[in-house]
């Protein structure tokens, strides 16, 4: 089981009280994936919001799409280590929309996990608990979108200035 104080440093749970960890905790179960497994897959749909406590992942997409060049390139859009407690898969219990990115381990993880419907039996449970995690799920998001918005506008002006050339 995962410790409180942990789940206390962990972004999407900021706010929460000890009561309402607690609750959760119970909902939250291990998992343990080895080096080079895939986590989450791109497009891929699924029902888990991760919290990745041990190890380092790298969060990657196709660069090309639709087009057969005979390889797959990836852009690793991030790393991310278990010291600073990242949560990734929000699209897993928020709706039913597909997965926006790879995330592969690089090192044997072990990440804790909620499902969809532990989601939903936490909100049932505590309404302002489900609140909070809502609420910073969207600031999560917004910050990722604000950067993916930057490195758009630098990928645009590279393509314009080697059009020009």
């Amino acid at each position: 089981m995962i410790d409180t104080g942990l789940l206390k440093k962990v972004r999407i749970l900021e706010g929460m009280n000890d009561a309402q960890l607690l609750l959760l905790q119970t909902m939250l179960k291990p998992q343990n994936f080895k080096s080079g497994e895939y986590i989450l897959k791109d497009e891929s749909f699924g029902d888990m919001l991760y919290i990745l406590v041990e190890g380092r992942v790298r969060v990657t997409k196709e660069l090309v799409k639709g087009i057969d060049i005979g390889r797959a390139d990836e852009k690793v859009l991030a790393s991310l280590d278990g010291e600073l407690l990242p949560t990734f898969g929000e699209n897993g219990i928020l709706g039913h929309a597909p997965r926006t990115a790879n995330v592969i381990a690089q090192t044997d993880c072990l990440l804790y996990f909620i499902t969809k419907t532990d989601f939903e039996e936490l909100a049932s449970r505590d309404v302002a608990a489900a609140y909070l995690m809502i609420l910073n799920i969207a600031r999560v998001l917004s910050d990722r979108l604000h950067t993916t918005d930057d490195n758009l506008v630098k990928l645009a002006t590279a393509l314009f200035i080697a059009a020009q050339q």
